[in-house]
């Protein structure tokens, strides 16, 4: 009797609208699909497009690329031209299903290598957020300290000018 009454209620008076809530997960696909970029990363491996679409907006810190192209070129300056030794430690990833309809996944972690020009060991905290639509991500943004990259990337400069 008691589940009569509640349907019934639920019924007439509140109309039984669904009210669609946010939720965050950390065993989804697509947190999974973050973890597995990261590993590729790691690994000097970007045979991943099928994750991206072609004009995804890149935005690191202050600075904004377009284009999967430009966004793994840059990865690959890491491997070939700036670090050896690239690891991703203390990774997390959670992927925001919100009410609007948005999805986006964020990672934590810390990113470390040793400059292949200078040979200094380096510890990076950094964030990235991940903006999916119909599967594919559509915005990547990175925050960091640049400090590290500034200084790789200028004894890369000078050593190449020499």
């Amino acid at each position: 009797m008691k589940q009569l009454l509640t349907i019934f209620l639920c019924i007439s008076l509140l109309g039984c609208n669904e009210t669609k809530q946010s939720v965050i997960k950390t065993d989804d696909e697509l947190s999974s699909n973050i973890k597995m970029l990261f590993e590729k990363y790691e690994n000097n491996d970007f045979e991943v497009s099928q994750y991206y679409i072609d004009d995804v907006i890149s935005r690191f810190n202050n600075t904004e690329i377009t284009g999967f192209e430009n966004l793994t070129a840059g990865f690959k300056a890491h491997h070939d031209m700036l670090y050896n030794n690239i690891e991703l430690k203390d990774v997390y990833v959670h992927t925001n299903y919100f009410a609007s309809g948005e999805i986006w996944s964020n990672a934590w972690l810390t990113w470390t290598g040793t400059g292949k020009t200078t040979g200094k060991e380096y510890s990076n905290r950094a964030h990235f957020d991940y903006k999916w639509e119909n599967g594919k991500i559509v915005v990547v943004q990175g925050y960091f300290d640049e400090a590290i990259e500034k200084m790789e990337i200028a004894a890369y400069t000078e050593a190449q000018n020499k």
